[in-house]
């Protein structure tokens, strides 16, 4: 395929990515995270799904019955964005030990647990510019805490090292407080596809890893991550893109982005390509003409 985008005036030279994902269907009974790491090794990960056209691609791969996994799952994720580290976590001995409630706590030592989200006993420590951190004497759910240190500081407090757990410790001053730890679903290859397709009732918050139900219509449920189970993984094909677009003024990064790639994947998926295929700008820079 050949394509000219002509926009007019000065030159700009771009070199893009296309990934698009090809799934398969692995039919032997592995654990999710065994299946994760035959997925890895294998192909590229386990499968992540970004529309109901996916959802169909895989129940035609799959087994008429039973379910099987794909890359959705539990993990926990601090609020700010900043990678969830198990090895420099505070948890307390045998914490985290509830499978039903997905947010932390800080307790008066300074060792952290796992706590209802709506709790609202709890007061808690916000982070601001220059690693400050600062109590905030008032009760609130850690949903409630959450907006209120966007609103006034910059988050919920993180403690991803033993010294920023210190200060956290520090400023909480003897209080149990809401941190800015969370548990969410997330997809296992880091994909931001907010696609879902829960059977009703799902997810219970019980168990933390998700299978394609096959008899439901490929709808998901929850289960638990150490039964055995067949899964789907993907392979992703990477293709480099070189275009010469004209425009008008110089554009930035993200003005790229949005008016000549985000069009240029709407016009690829019309091709045939598929709906996961995404495009990332690798450089780009300005030519004569």
């Amino acid at each position: 395929m050949f394509l000219v985008l002509l926009l007019s005036a000065g030159f700009l030279s771009l070199t893009a990515a296309a990934v698009s994902h090809q799934f398969y269907f692995v039919n032997e009974a592995k654990s999710w995270t065994e299946a994760q790491s035959y997925c890895r090794s294998h192909y590229t990960e386990l499968a992540t799904l970004y529309n109901t056209d996916d959802v169909n691609a895989l129940t035609q791969l799959g087994s008429p019955t039973g379910s099987a996994w794909i890359g959705l799952y539990d993990a926990w994720a601090w609020s700010d964005g900043t990678s969830y580290d198990p090895s420099s976590a505070s948890w307390r001995i045998a914490e985290p030990n509830d499978a039903s409630v997905y947010c932390a706590q800080m307790n008066t030592d300074g060792s952290w647990c796992d706590v209802s989200c709506n709790s609202q006993t709890d007061k808690f420590v916000c982070y601001g510019p220059g690693d400050t951190y600062t109590l905030v004497n008032t009760a609130k759910t850690w949903t409630e805490a959450q907006a209120f240190c966007r609103a006034t500081y910059t988050d919920l407090a993180t403690a991803q090292s033993i010294a920023q757990n210190e200060k956290v410790f520090m400023a909480a001053n003897g209080e149990f407080v809401h941190i800015g730890l969370y548990r969410a679903r997330t997809w296992s290859d880091g994909s931001d596809s907010s696609f879902r397709h829960w059977i009703s009732g799902q997810p219970d918050g019980i168990e933390h890893c998700t299978a394609l139900s096959f008899s439901d219509s490929g709808q998901w449920i929850d289960d638990s991550c150490s039964n055995t189970k067949p899964f789907f993984c993907y392979a992703a094909t990477v293709a480099t893109l070189r275009l010469k677009v004209e425009a008008t003024a110089e554009l930035s990064r993200a003005e790229i982005e949005e008016n000549i790639l985000k069009p240029l994947r709407e016009e690829l998926i019309r091709y045939g390509l598929p709906n996961s295929t995404s495009l990332s700008l690798r450089e780009f820079y300005q030519t004569n003409p």
